[in-house]
């Protein structure tokens, strides 16, 4: 079924917060970074997205109907996607604000929350598939993957999974998701020229929803991308966003099985 441990439980106040997550998901470890930053105990739910396939058995699709990590459970009630949870978080135990206080400066962090869904994580999961998801499920005949990829639960995600196996992920569709990822990050400088961080000069939500997936472009070997003398400010923000406590602790979870 799925791990228990790595977090103890703890109860705050009689409030019990749960994560159900996978060690190495980007949109996991954006939520392990917030649940730090705001120093919140809670306990962990290892969901195996790759070799159990625990996301898309029943017990899980109960919770989260997209199959897909994180998912936060806080006194039995649910909440999915990983910027909502953010936002969740922040708004539920406001001690530590991750929300800038100035209402533009929140419209701001906003915009970078959809940008890290709708522009980075979808062009990053388009180069992930050549470099990163077909090596890892080589073992199985091309039956064996459609298999798989029939079971998600979200209808358009489903399509674009079995058309990238059935006709691949050309060279064309890389270059046109770097070109946007690269567009990304020419905007991503350019707001870090006036900025300590992407919101004000205070850290935020828009900082975390991003810092995941700089790391993504490292070990995708997205060397033009993660180029800090073209990109210096991002390179700035960078080297200050990993030295906080919150991202080496959201990073020291490691794969149970190893």
């Amino acid at each position: 079924m799925f791990l228990v441990e790595l977090v103890p439980a703890i109860q705050m106040g009689g409030h019990l917060l749960r994560l159900y997550h996978f060690w190495s998901s980007t949109c996991s470890r954006k939520v392990r970074i917030c649940l730090a930053e705001k120093k919140l105990e809670w306990e962990s739910r290892h969901v195996d997205i790759v070799n159990n396939r625990d996301n898309l058995k029943m017990w899980y699709l109960n919770l989260n109907s997209n199959g897909v990590v994180p998912t936060l459970e806080h006194d039995g009630r649910i909440v999915i996607e990983s910027n909502i949870i953010l936002e969740y978080l922040d708004d539920s135990f406001p001690d530590t604000r991750l929300k800038p206080n100035d209402s533009f400066q929140i419209s701001k962090m906003r915009l970078w929350l959809d940008r890290a869904e709708t522009v980075v994580h979808k062009y990053v999961n388009v180069l992930s598939w050549n470099r990163r998801h077909i090596p890892r499920m080589k073992h199985l005949s091309h039956e064996q993957h459609l298999k798989i990829l029939e079971q998600i639960p979200n209808a358009e995600t489903r399509m674009v999974r079995i058309k990238r196996l059935e006709h691949g992920v050309l060279d064309t569709d890389e270059d046109f998701a770097k070109a946007r990822l690269s567009e990304f990050m020419d905007a991503m400088e350019e707001e870090l020229n006036g900025n300590t961080w992407l919101a004000g000069d205070n850290f935020s939500l828009a900082d975390i929803a991003i810092a995941p997936f700089i790391e993504r472009f490292e070990a995708n070997n997205l060397d033009d991308l993660i180029n800090f003398k073209k990109r210096p400010k991002i390179g700035s923000w960078w080297e200050k966003l990993i030295s906080r406590e919150s991202f080496r602790t959201a990073y020291a979870f490691k794969n149970p099985d190893d």
